[in-house]
C-alpha cells in the first residue's frame, strides 16, 4: 500500500519534525506532503523522501513569513496535489494541514499534535480572516474516521470524545543521567529557554534573576533578543542547539525555565530526565503532563517571580532526582511508536 505522511511545515527542526521521523520509521518509503518546505533546513532522513508542498513554499522561507500567509492557508492546503497512487494518508496536524483535499478512496488517519501553531492573537491585518480560516479547519475534522490527539486537554478543547490520546515523545537518549554517587553536584545557574518568550518577559525575568545574584544561561533562538545581549553582558547566551547540548547545561542547573506554549513540553521533560526541576507557564496542558518537579508561573510580575524563586531556593537541593527522571522518561520513543503503530494499522 502506497503511504504518504502530511505535516504543517518543514521550515525548521522542532518537536513535530521528530514525531514525523518516528512515523517515517514505521513507513520508510512514504512521500511527504507539507504546506511549506525550505530545502536543507531539516537534516536527516526526511530530506531523502519526495516532498510535495503548496505555493506558500515560494513565499515562506522561515516561520515568521509562514505566519503572514495565515489568511490564504485554506487555499494553499486544498491546492496541494495528492498523487493518484497514494492509498493511505497519515496526517500529523498542528491545526492546518488536515484540511487537505483527500479523495474518498484514501485511508485517512489524523494525529493532532497541536491546534495553535499560529498564535492568532499576534496576527496583524491577517486576523480579520480568522473566522473563515477557523471554520474551515474545524469542518475539515469530520473527514477523518480515525483521530488521535496529543493530550486530554486538546481532546476536550476540540470536543473529540472518541479520539484516542497518544502522548508525543522526544529524544530521551540525548538526556543521560549521572548518578548522585558518581558525581558531586554543584548547582550553579538558572537555565532559561527562549522559546515563546517575549522581549519584555525576558527582560523582566533576567533582571529579576540578576538582582538575586544568580548566574543565568540562555538556550534557544535569540535573534529577537539582540538588544538585550548588551544590556545584560553577564548573561551567557548559548544559542539554539541540539538536545545533547541542552542536557549538558541542564545537569547542573538549579532550575530550568521552559516558558514555551507548545502542546508538548519536551524541554521540560529533558530537564526532568537529567534530574532537575522546571518552571513552566500555568497552562492546563502543563498540569496534565507535569505532576512532579514543576513550578507553575501564573503571570509575569515581581510577586509571581518572587514566589517561584522562594520555592526554588527552598527545594532545588532536595529533589529526588530519580523520581524526576522517571517522569521525564515516561513518554519515550518506544512507547510512542508502539501506540502509533497500533493506531495506524
Amino acid at each position: 500500500m502506497n503511504t504518504a505522511i502530511a505535516i504543517d511545515s518543514l521550515l525548521l527542526r522542532d518537536d513535530c519534525v521528530f514525531l514525523l521521523e518516528m512515523i517515517l520509521n514505521l513507513f520508510p518509503n512514504s512521500e511527504i506532503y507539507t504546506i511549506a518546505h525550505k530545502r536543507g533546513s531539516i537534516l536527516g532522513p526526511i530530506e531523502t523522501r519526495p516532498i510535495v508542498s503548496s505555493f506558500i513554499t515560494h513565499k515562506a522561507k522561515d516561520f515568521a513569513s509562514f505566519k503572514k500567509n495565515f489568511w490564504i492557508m485554506p487555499s494553499a492546503v486544498k491546492g496541494i496535489p495528492i498523487h493518484k497512487s497514494i492509498e493511505k494518508m497519515i496526517v500529523i496536524s498542528r491545526g492546518y494541514i488536515h484540511g487537505l483535499n483527500l479523495p474518498h478512496s484514501i485511508e485517512k488517519y489524523l494525529y493532532i499534535v497541536d491546534w495553535d501553531l499560529i498564535d492568532q492573537n499576534k496576527l496583524g491585518w491577517q486576523k480579520m480572516f480568522s473566522p473563515y480560516v477557523n471554520e474551515w479547519r474545524e469542518k475539515a475534522l469530520i473527514k477523518y474516521p480515525k483521530i488521535a490527539v496529543s493530550s486530554e486537554v486538546l481532546k476536550s478543547k476540540l470536543d473529540l470524545p472518541n479520539a484516542e490520546v497518544i502522548y508525543p515523545t522526544y529524544k530521551t537518549e540525548e538526556y543521560p543521567f549521572v548518578r548522585d554517587e558518581d558525581h558531586h553536584f554543584i548547582f550553579t545557574h538558572h537555565l532559561v529557554y527562549t522559546h515563546d518568550l517575549e522581549l519584555e518577559e525576558f527582560r523582566l525575568l533576567i533582571s529579576f534573576l540578576s538582582s538575586k545574584g544568580e548566574m543565568v544561561r540562555v538556550l534557544g533562538p535569540d535573534t529577537h533578543l539582540d538588544s538585550l545581549k548588551k544590556e545584560f553582558p553577564q548573561v551567557e547566551f548559548g544559542g539554539d542547539h541540539c538536545d545533547a547540548t541542552n542536557a549538558l547545561y541542564s545537569h547542573q542547573a538549579k532550575v530550568v525555565w521552559d516558558l514555551s506554549r507548545s502542546s508538548f513540553p519536551s524541554k521540560s521533560f529533558g530537564a526532568l530526565a537529567t534530574g532537575r526541576p522546571v518552571v513552566v507557564r500555568d497552562l492546563k496542558v502543563r498540569r496534565e503532563f507535569l505532576t512532579v518537579g514543576a513550578n507553575f508561573l501564573e503571570e509575569f510580575g515581581e510577586l509571581s517571580l518572587e514566589r517561584i524563586y522562594s520555592d526554588i531556593e527552598a527545594s532545588y537541593l532536595h529533589h529526588d532526582r530519580k523520581i524526576l527522571r522517571r517522569l521525564g522518561l515516561k513518554w519515550n520513543e518506544r512507547l510512542f511508536k508502539s501506540k502509533m503503530n497500533k493506531f495506524l494499522n
